[in-house]
This record gives structure tokens, sequence and C-alpha cells, in this order.
């Protein structure tokens, strides 16, 4: 009898040690992944994407950000050696109106995008594919991404965009889909944007976080240092 009593007193002594060293370490996991979750939504960055008319190489744009980058993707290429092979690039006549088309691409929020791919699909006449890796970049930082392909679409004239994809990863390592869809409405002259965040789970899909429905419209962009202003569609 001794010998059982014995051994039930020393098993709530032993769970009550197992319990000492467990429950703490549960603890300190459940903070831990708490603590990541409120991170990683702190640091979630969103794009914000607007098409904007402008000189040849945004030259004198007073909307542009000091340190902004303009991406030359590979459809721009054709567009870019005929105008320096004519010298279009020499002529103010050409340069100092704006009749070109970018779309111009801003990070909302507090972390670093380390890596990103956009494909922009545009439909004025015929579908053209447009596509370029997005380098770093750092909060609040702005691209812009050039829509004309031929000389002939340099009229000033808006390109039509249809769709915009863009895949980006953040410093926290979530990696995030911004979409774009748009479709013009015939009846009422009006564009309509479908725009969506997504964030990767588990490493196998993305899931819906942000969702907006908007209908295009027109602005100007203030440049009260100079007191000009600039349009934008």
């Amino acid at each position: 009898m001794d010998e059982l009593i014995k051994t039930f007193g020393v098993l709530p002594t032993a769970l009550t040690a197992a319990a000492a060293i467990i429950v703490p370490f549960i603890t300190f996991i459940l903070g831990r992944i708490n603590e990541d979750h409120k991170v990683k939504f702190e640091y979630r960055t969103f794009m914000v994407m607007d098409q904007i008319t402008a000189k040849y190489h945004l030259k004198n744009a007073p909307f542009v950000k000091k340190g902004a980058k303009l991406l030359m993707p590979k459809s721009y290429e054709g567009l870019e050696k005929f105008i320096i092979g004519n010298r279009l690039d020499e002529d103010e006549n050409f340069t100092d109106v704006s009749r070109f088309n970018y779309l111009q691409i801003k990070t909302i929020g507090k972390s670093i995008v380390t890596g990103g791919y956009i494909k922009i699909k545009l439909g004025n006449d015929g579908e053209n594919i447009i596509e370029s890796s997005i380098p770093f970049m750092l909060p609040e930082e702005e691209i812009y991404i050039p829509l004309d392909i031929r000389y002939s679409d340099v009229m000033n004239r808006a390109y039509g965009i249809k769709r915009i994809d863009v895949w980006y990863q953040l410093q926290t390592g979530q990696r995030m889909k911004y979409k774009s869809i748009r479709s013009f409405n015939q009846k009422d002259n009006e564009t309509i944007i479908k725009d969506s965040h997504s964030v990767k789970k588990y490493h196998l899909f993305y899931w819906r976080i942000q969702n907006i429905r908007a209908k295009n419209m027109g602005w100007y962009y203030l440049n009260l240092n100079k007191g000009e202003n600039n349009p934008s569609k």
C-alpha cells in the first residue's frame, strides 16, 4: 500500500514539473505567432495605379517624385529606337508636348517591395501585352512604365488598359498580388475599374483581402510652386 501511495504521489509532481516546462513554451510559441501576424499586417503594402499623360521621358513633370524610376519594357524598345533614330528626342515640338502615356505605380505601406513582376494587357487597336520586372521599391516610391508601343500611338490619347496583374514580395516574406480589370461602358461612356489585392496563403493560393469597384475619372495634378496644372486621365 505504501508503494502504491508513493507511485500515485509521484504522478502529480511529474505532471506539475512537465506543465511548468510545456506551458511557458506553448505561450512563447503562440506569442511569436501572434507577433508575426501583427508585424505582417502592419507592414502589408498595397499598389496604386494611375494612367498619366505627360511629355517625353516625363520631362518637367511636376507630379513626379524625386528618385522616381522610368522603366523601359521590351515592348517600348522599338519606339525608343525610332524616336532617337529620327532625332525626335532633340525636337522640342515633339518632346515638349504631353502626348505620351505612362502607367504610374505607387506603393502605400511600410514595407519594402523586394521583387515584383507586372503584366499589362492593352486593347486599343488590337490586344498588346507589356511585361516587366519591378525593381526594388522603397515605401511611397513611384515607378513609371511607358504604354505607347508604336509611333502612331503617340497622339495624346489615353491608351486603353484592359487588365493589370502585379505579383510582388514584401520584406516580411509575404507574397501579394494586385489585379485590375477595366471595361468600357459605351452606354454611359465610362470605364469601370475593378481592383483587388490578395495575399498568398501557405504557398499555395492567393486569398483576396481587398476589393474595390470604381469608375474612371479625370483630374489635374496641381503644381502649386509654378502655378501650372497638368491633366491626367
